[in-house]
């Protein structure tokens, strides 16, 4: 019964997995430039943005930041003229998105201009988001965003540029197209044709279902790990309510019982109602 279970997890995952899918989306880009390729001009062709032949591409990409810690972005492409270009897909709206984008334009500048190279080196940067939602609300296929000056609000051309896709966007044009790809299930409903063959590929051939079923797996071992965490944390907020039930129990001061167990003064004075309360 256990094996049937894992089974009918992977094939359900196989089944509903979507380009919009941070799995998924790592899963078909990459190890073949000209997918990604395919995704960055159509979005490029729309916002009159000369397109790009790109040379490679890295997805979850890792970068060292300034205090050695790792950074990991979704899909980082470099285009012949050595410029970058990071894709990341984004389902939840989180009010954190632009400084998050900032972060993550600073972090392919850092790491692309070696100790003793002119700034002029530093290659030009796009930051693309492909969001599940209208960011503005104004209907648009996407936003755009470029450093200005405030005076008279002619370019700051330091060779950085933002992009904000509205992933609700549906138009008979390129990023129309792109986001009902990036939304389906099925490569049947699939517009672009070189998308359309790599989904076909992932979700219709048997060596494409065992890489996702291999996917499927690593999710699923990475959702027990943060079960089990979750589950030692509240086990361990448990215990420390219940020493502070019996330090009130016991008499000892609100003041103590903070102290001591690191609860909030709402807390505990929680803890005390619902000893008072009658049974």
């Amino acid at each position: 019964m256990k094996e049937y279970s894992r089974i009918e997890r992977a094939q359900d995952f196989i089944r509903h997995a979507r380009l919009m899918d941070d799995s998924f989306f790592e899963l078909c880009f990459r190890s073949n430039p000209k997918y990604i390729e395919a995704v960055i001009n159509e979005i490029f062709k729309q916002l009159g943005i000369p397109l790009v032949k790109v040379n490679s591409i890295e997805t979850q990409e890792r970068f060292l930041t300034v205090e050695n810690r790792n950074a990991c972005l979704d899909a980082v492409a470099t285009d012949v003229n050595g410029n970058l270009i990071n894709i990341e897909v984004q389902r939840a709206k989180k009010r954190s998105l632009f400084r998050r984008a900032r972060y993550h334009s600073s972090l392919m500048d850092t790491n692309n201009l070696t100790s003793g190279e002119d700034f002029a080196q530093l290659p030009d940067t796009y930051v693309i988001f492909i969001l599940d939602y209208d960011l503005r609300k104004q209907e648009l296929p996407a936003y755009q965003v470029k450093r200005a000056f405030l005076e008279d609000h002619s370019d700051f051309d330091d060779g950085t540029r933002f992009i904000f896709v509205n992933g609700n966007y549906r138009g008979d044009d390129p990023i129309g197209n792109l986001m009902n790809d990036f939304h389906a299930e099925g490569a049947e409903q699939m517009k672009n044709a070189m998308l359309k063959e790599r989904v076909e590929f992932f979700k219709e051939t048997e060596e494409g279902q065992k890489e996702m079923e291999g996917i499927e797996a690593k999710i699923a071992k990475r959702e027990r790990a943060a079960g089990r965490a979750e589950g030692k944390a509240e086990g361990k907020a448990e215990g420390i309510a219940e020493v502070a039930k019996n330090m009130l129990k016991f008499g000892e001061s609100l003041g103590k019982v903070v102290a001591l167990t690191g609860l909030t003064l709402e807390q505990v004075q929680n803890i005390q109602r619902s000893l008072q309360s009658p049974a």
